[in-house]
């Protein structure tokens, strides 16, 4: 049964907290919803890093600012252990969370008018590796899916993703400086990096044309698509960038916000 408890906020929209008890264990997440809503609203899940929270990722992404003025809500889930599941040596995390971000959008759609042709999902780090995570087991639910300097891990445990009946955005942020997760091949973790994930996602959805954009002196976006199909695989390399949620008030100015890029690649 679902426990809320509503409180205001000064960005015109409300939040609320709901608790749902999931494989044996309660879990809550946190929904940043536009309270001048007159349609049914997109729905992006926003997931932090390992250590974090629903609440710090909602302050440091920044992504409500965006989002509403959009007529789009933002569910911020929380991970247990303050980390996610994807199969990696340090998460410290057995739970399914697959099936509770699956159980968490079925909620969410009764509680709250939610286009479910238009839910969207990314995360910072941990979460980033989560989103690679569902682009692989919730493609179903999911229309595109966003990383912010998290790897793409494969592991046997949930297949390669062959097994999808659809091509999938996706997204990546990853800056050359991150110490936390490297840039370059060979990862840490024996996850897929940021270049490693461009060649397998162009493999995936036939990805045949290569843009490359200079956005500035220290960001370049590549672009990845096909005539005959709207899904792109889009990467912003950050010259010089660590692990950060790129133009956010605790980044430097690089730019662009990585809230604000998302939201306009998930809109596509």
């Amino acid at each position: 049964m679902n426990k809320l408890i509503l409180i205001l906020t000064v960005s015109f929209s409300f939040t609320q907290w709901f608790n749902i008890y999931h494989g044996g264990v309660n879990r809550s997440y946190y929904v940043s919803y536009p309270d001048n809503a007159n349609q049914e609203t997109p729905l992006i899940i926003n997931m932090h890093g390992f250590g974090s929270n629903a609440q710090q990722q909602q302050q440091y992404s920044e992504m409500d600012q965006f989002a509403h003025s959009q007529n789009i809500a933002v569910v911020y889930p929380e991970g247990l252990n303050n980390s996610w599941n994807v199969f990696t040596y340090w998460d410290g995390n057995s739970y399914d969370d697959v099936s509770f971000i699956s159980e968490m959008i079925d909620n969410i759609s009764e509680n709250f008018d939610i286009d479910l042709n238009k839910v969207y999902a990314c995360g910072m780090s941990n979460g980033g590796y989560m989103s690679y995570r569902l682009a692989c087991d919730l493609s179903s639910k999911i229309a595109a899916f966003g990383s912010v300097t998290g790897n793409f891990m494969i592991n046997n445990e949930f297949g390669d993703c062959l097994d999808q009946d659809r091509d999938i955005p996706i997204i990546h942020f990853h800056g050359t400086a991150d110490a936390v997760v490297n840039y370059y091949p060979p990862s840490f973790d024996q996850s897929l990096t940021a270049v490693e994930s461009i060649d397998f996602w162009r493999d995936f959805n036939d990805l045949n044309i290569e843009i490359i954009e200079s956005f500035n002196s220290n960001v370049e976006i590549y672009s990845y698509s096909n005539v005959s199909s709207l899904t792109k695989y889009v990467h912003y390399k950050i010259y010089g960038g660590s692990h950060d949620w790129f133009g956010s008030n605790w980044s430097v100015n690089w730019g662009f916000h990585t809230s604000e890029e998302l939201i306009d690649f998930f809109l596509q």
